[in-house]
């Protein structure tokens, strides 16, 4: 299951029994046992290096407050995000021990500090680190689902919880960062008496609005290329051997775009629409498969 409303997954979440959970993990061994434990794994070694990254960096922006107390939320924020994560790994290896050699591996690229503007050099610094570990969690996320850590076997803890309560803090952080750069950046040229020679109307009457600007910028920006999450219907990934998807004859690439006569415009209508369905029911999708050409198929209801 895919991320979706908190109003949506409290309908939603509905823990395993022992056995279903004993089943999938015996799929789950065949697969690969080791995958989700080494991606947790990661981001404990990518949390360790932001925490001490962090404290390497906190004394080089000192003579900006505002920054320095920025730096200092962020430091105490990765400290209990590692200590989550190292709680989680722990509970996964005392009930499927880890392969020898499993460890994080981490390739962060570090900016320069030989700089002639420190504090702007170490918000670059940390954010190119905050990404890193945004895309980092997605895989966490992506693993935590398919290798069952997820919200299906407990309401809070699971990998599953735990990368979307990090990304959730550090998508705010690298905000925060984007909020404070123009600002400090401008402030850096101040103490160098370095003044706006931008020949704006508001600028060129001695009211500066570069920082503004550039927020603006990166704003409209955002907003131009459009938000992540805009499929039509729901994509077709490879379908479990054997199951209802198979049967139907769904495959890898398919395009779910309805379900009787209810449109699939997200993940969540066709999880709708399958949870309603009666055991032995059987759903008829619209499916788009490799054209534009639209097809009808059969899927029973488990």
């Amino acid at each position: 299951m895919l991320d979706g409303t908190k109003e949506y997954e409290d309908r939603q979440i509905k823990p395993l029994t022992k056995i279903h959970i004993q089943r999938r993990r015996i799929m789950t061994n065949t697969q690969n046992p080791n995958r989700l434990q080494t991606q947790l794994a990661h981001m404990i070694a990518l949390e360790v290096a932001i925490e001490q990254r962090l404290e390497e960096l906190i004394p080089e922006v000192s003579v900006h407050a505002g920054v320095t107390a920025l730096l200092k939320g962020f430091q105490t924020l990765t400290k209990a995000q590692r200590q989550a994560l190292e709680t989680r790994l722990q509970t996964i290896a005392d009930a499927e021990p880890l392969s020898k050699g499993i460890q994080g591996v981490l390739p962060v690229d570090r900016l320069s500090q030989e700089a002639d503007y420190p504090v702007s050099t170490v918000l670059q610094i940390i954010y190119t680190m905050f990404n890193q570990a945004v895309f980092g969690y997605s895989v966490l996320h992506a693993l935590s689902t398919r290798f069952l850590d997820s919200q299906w076997i407990a309401d809070e803890g699971t990998s599953y919880h735990l990368t979307r309560q990090h990304t959730q803090n550090y998508v705010q952080a690298i905000q925060q960062i984007s909020r404070l750069l123009h600002d400090v950046v401008i402030w850096e040229l101040d103490q160098e008496g370095l003044e706006c020679q931008c020949i704006c109307p508001s600028c060129g009457a001695g009211i500066c609005l570069c920082a503004m600007a550039g927020r603006s910028f990166l704003r409209d920006t955002w907003v131009e290329v459009g938000p992540i999450a805009v499929d039509e219907g729901v994509y077709v990934q490879l379908p479990k051997q054997n199951s209802a998807a198979t049967k139907a004859g769904l495959r890898r690439g398919n395009v779910i775009l309805a379900a009787g006569s209810q449109k699939i415009e997200s993940y969540g209508d066709l999880q709708s629409a399958v949870r309603n369905a009666e055991p032995g029911e059987e759903i008829r999708l619209t499916v788009r498969r490799d054209s534009d050409v639209l097809e009808e198929v059969a899927i029973v209801c488990p």
